[in-house]
């Protein structure tokens, strides 16, 4: 600490540094929760908001009730998830179709109770991404569930992988 820094130049570099210390350390509770699997963890960074949030509206009552934000936050509240924090007897099943235990996964790739919605909302996101990227790539990246249901989620981490351009629309396409 040689250099004499004045004011505006020091605050910056305390406000760099605990973001930088918060940040890793964001990222680093992200990589031990379970819940926090399908979050991109490459874009989250303590003052930034995540490219989720930005296919929703900024009122604090809209980001409460954004089901997508609970998703990938783990905070949806699932029939699996009941299961794991309940002490009495619950039965994992999804109620609305009584065939597989209620996940994210099931609920946005194979309940029968969704298909409807799901084929023609999902038929938009992928024609849309196969425009951008091809069938070929397509069919090589996302031919599982869990690969769905990641995209569905937060398709940040397939920018990361540089499976996906990084495009605002397609995040907002998804979003």
């Amino acid at each position: 600490m040689n250099q004499h820094y004045n004011k505006q130049d020091w605050k910056n570099i305390v406000r760099t540094a605990i973001s930088s210390h918060w940040t890793v350390k964001l990222k680093a509770d992200c990589e031990e929760k379970s819940t926090l699997k399908l979050l991109s963890k490459r874009n989250l960074n303590i003052g930034q908001t995540h490219n989720v949030l930005d296919t929703i509206s900024s009122s604090v009552k809209d980001v409460r009730k954004a089901a997508k934000v609970r998703m990938f936050t783990g905070t949806y509240m699932l029939q699996t998830l009941k299961v794991k924090f309940n002490q009495a007897e619950i039965d994992p099943t999804y109620p609305i179709c009584n065939l597989e235990p209620e996940d994210l996964q099931h609920l946005l790739t194979s309940c029968p109770a969704y298909r409807h919605i799901r084929k023609s909302h999902f038929q938009q996101i992928k024609e849309y991404i196969v425009s951008k990227i091809g069938s070929k790539v397509w069919s090589i990246n996302f031919n599982n569930k869990m690969t769905i249901t990641e995209l569905l989620i937060d398709c940040q981490s397939f920018v990361e992988r540089n499976i996906l351009p990084n495009d605002k629309m397609i995040l907002r396409s998804i979003g």
